[in-house]
């Protein structure tokens, strides 16, 4: 905002000769242009708005940020969980490892249960590892997103908390930026119209004369004489700068319809994102009141029947990773109605 002042460079002169008479005379001289006031104070208008626009460009960042830490965070969550049922998992098939072989050697089983028991257990421990691998490369982005050498675990509830949502974008930051942008390209416009203005000019001279002067007095030629000169600047050849309020103009109308079109998207998004958010947490709402408890029962019973030699390993194989798979869909389920709660609080800015 200081630079909106900005003076053209001061003119500086000296002459020397035959200025005034046949003898030689010296004389210096000082100069300034100077737009008309107006167009400072219109430039001035324009980089304060430039600047409120950078100050909205970081609170856009910070809240960015934020976004970033909170998906972060429950995808922290969502891979523990994995983790969790893979590990159960591990247990559960280490046992039916265990009991496969001692089938095999008591003769009740082949050769076939004990590597079906064998390939389950090997194929979780990979899966293990490639979970525990993502969970390092979350927590080095969480430590990279707080800008911390701490090393953070996340410890909360499952599911991200909502807030009282209004269907109202107007609060998000790309819209205030955009507002901001429409009232820059404003004062923009006004300022190539102050330039049409005249520019002022003032000048001081300081002379010497030598010889006879007017008043019947002999002067040597030591400068003792002065003068000012005051000008304005007139824009007769102004077809250049109408064209540049021409091009402005445009350009308001353009960041008018950048802003029309981007609160318009941001509604459709947060229409959208309601609905994918209903239909998430109507999922979850399932997943938790039947399916969850219907896999314990599956895994429950294939245990007793399995031993009770009700049903065959092939069978009983089925049916536990029928529930294990229930386990992990309801924990994907989860991982996206936090994903959906969370872009709905970001578009709203609810924080």
């Amino acid at each position: 905002m200081k630079t909106s002042s900005d003076i053209p460079q001061t003119g500086i002169s000296a002459d020397y000769g035959q200025i005034n008479s046949a003898y030689r005379d010296m004389k210096f001289g000082v100069s300034q242009s100077i737009a008309f006031p107006t167009v400072y104070k219109k430039q001035k208008n324009l980089y304060t708005e430039e600047w409120k626009k950078s100050e909205l460009n970081i609170s856009l960042k910070e809240y960015q940020l934020k976004k970033g830490v909170t998906l972060t965070f429950y995808n922290i969550l969502y891979w523990q969980e994995k983790d969790k049922i893979l590990n159960e998992s591990l247990d559960f098939y280490a046992q039916f490892l265990d009991k496969a072989t001692l089938r095999l050697k008591s003769g009740e089983s082949n050769i076939l249960e004990k590597a079906t028991a064998a390939n389950q257990k090997s194929a979780i421990e990979i899966q293990i590892k490639q979970v525990k691998q993502e969970l390092r490369t979350l927590q080095l982005q969480l430590q990279w997103l707080l800008n911390s050498e701490t090393e953070f675990i996340p410890d909360g509830e499952r599911i991200f908390s909502l807030s009282n949502l209004q269907n109202d974008v107007s609060t998000n930051p790309s819209l205030k930026i955009l507002e901001q942008q429409k009232t820059i390209a404003a004062q923009q416009t006004a300022l190539e119209k102050s330039k049409l203005l005249p520019g002022l000019q003032f000048a001081y001279n300081l002379n010497s004369f030598r010889g006879m002067g007017a008043d019947d007095k002999v002067y040597n030629a030591s400068p003792q004489f002065h003068s000012v000169q005051v000008g304005v600047s007139v824009p007769i050849f102004s077809g250049g700068q109408k064209a540049r309020i021409e091009a402005s103009k445009i350009a308001e109308s353009v960041t008018e319809n950048d802003l029309q079109n981007a609160e318009f998207t941001l509604k459709n998004q947060y229409k959208k994102l309601s609905e994918i958010q209903q239909k998430n947490l109507d999922i979850v709402s399932q997943y938790e009141k039947y399916e969850l408890k219907n896999a314990d029962t599956i895994l429950e019973t294939a245990q007793k029947q399995f031993i009770n030699g009700e049903i065959n390993y092939l069978e009983f194989v089925m049916l536990a990773n029928q529930a294990i798979s229930i386990k992990n869909n309801y924990t994907d389920a989860v991982w996206n109605l936090n994903e959906s709660i969370v872009e709905l609080e970001y578009i709203t800015l609810n924080q």
